[in-house]
């Protein structure tokens, strides 16, 4: 069973998967699975002959500075994903042809018409201003924020589009409970 989570920026995908992993659950990240493409050969390959500019002294691609560049520029972003989803979508059809359940967080699933890949599908979801403050954590301010978030849809369409959803307004332990609600009901232990 292949099962996608996802949710909006802030809104505690990465803690929810950890609580599905920390209860056996196969887990894994999109983001990360793209984050290992810039570190292949062919990533920077194609990232460096676009934008030379962002690889660091030792060749390698600082995801910073390309940040910077495609969350500015929607044609910058669009490439971006071009070369990178191929990659993705190998490593989902590995993960979707094993015969262990797998969470994968996919912040963008909607938005990138992948819910056929999925058999169910949780979202997480948090108010705008616990949203906020957590991404404040992060030296997030408000223009970056909403910045991202405009290429996303609304946590709220995310969470009435879901099979599953998880509500993360409390405490870890709420969370905890939540997650393992689900593995029940999705009976994958």
């Amino acid at each position: 069973m292949f099962i996608a989570l996802t949710g909006g920026i802030g809104c505690g995908k990465s803690a929810a998967l950890e609580c599905f992993a920390r209860n056996g659950i196969l887990c894994t990240d999109a983001d990360k699975i793209c984050h290992e493409f810039y570190t292949t050969a062919e990533g920077i390959s194609k990232v460096a002959a676009r934008w030379p500019s962002v690889l660091d002294e030792n060749g390698a691609i600082d995801r910073k500075k390309l940040g910077n560049i495609v969350f500015r520029d929607e044609n910058d972003l669009a490439f971006l994903e071009n070369i990178v989803t191929p990659y993705l979508f190998e490593k989902i059809d590995e993960y979707r042809s094993g015969t262990k359940p797998v969470i994968m967080e996919i912040p963008l699933l909607f938005e990138k018409n992948m819910q056929s890949l999925c058999d169910k599908i949780i979202c997480i979801w948090s108010p705008f201003a616990l949203r906020r403050q957590r991404l404040a954590g992060r030296n997030w301010d408000h223009a970056e924020c909403s910045r991202r978030e405009r290429l996303q849809w609304h946590p709220d369409k995310k969470l009435a589009a879901a099979d599953y959803g998880i509500i993360n307004t409390g405490t870890l332990e709420q969370l905890e409970q939540q997650c393992r609600l689900i593995i029940k009901k999705l009976e994958i232990i």
